[in-house]
């Protein structure tokens, strides 16, 4: 996968730029859908309130916060499906768990409940393709662009690197495809492991 995208071309988007790119593509998707690889273990969500009580201590606001966001999740979802796709993302786990992924993993099970495809896989599993380092964070829109995600130290995101070669795009969304389709549903990962009433003692 690195080796797919250490040659290609592309256009590196920071901020607004990163942002609005997205937002003028995302809803232009169609098939075969948005797909996502999630591979880094903590990032920062400022501007997600759910994560911003998270971040302070507050468990309890988390989950409070989060499901009083479920309906609006719910609109959006039906909007894709409306515009005729749907979103596909499979999220690595390394164990021991961070404390945001114990949060991350909530909130995806919450997406997966209302329309997300989630699936999770182990970071053993994904090793093998990580000997020129870890793989990156990647999102696909359709077969026309992909997006490589970029975030500071603290991991907070800070834009993304468009490439808009069909060929690199298919071949990636078909790398992250291959690992979804051995992964495990998010809700079966969360009930074998017992991490949701870990999180509820959180």
């Amino acid at each position: 996968m690195l080796e797919e995208l250490a040659g290609a071309p592309g256009e590196r988007l920071i901020g607004d730029a990163y942002w609005t790119d997205v937002d003028e593509r995302f809803w232009r998707t169609g098939e075969p859908g948005f797909w996502k690889l999630e591979r880094l273990q903590v990032f920062q969500e400022p501007t997600n309130d759910s994560w911003v009580a998270f971040s302070r201590g507050d468990w309890p606001g988390a989950l409070a916060l989060m499901e009083s966001s479920r309906e609006v999740l719910a609109q959006e979802y039906a909007k894709q499906r409306a515009n005729g796709f749907d979103t596909w993302r499979i999220r690595v786990v390394e164990q021991p768990l961070t404390d945001y992924m114990r949060w991350s993993l909530r909130v995806l099970l919450m997406r997966d409940e209302l329309g997300d495809h989630i699936r999770v896989i182990d970071a053993g599993r994904v090793r093998p393709y990580e000997v020129g380092g870890v793989l990156p964070e990647l999102i696909t829109l359709g077969d026309d662009v992909m997006y490589r995600l970029l975030y500071d130290e603290n991991g907070l995101q800070e834009g993304g690197v468009r490439y808009t070669g069909r060929d690199l795009v298919v071949r990636c969304r078909e790398f992250v495809q291959g690992l979804y389709g051995k992964g495990e549903s998010i809700g079966e990962y969360l009930a074998r492991e017992g991490i949701l009433s870990a999180q509820e003692q959180h």
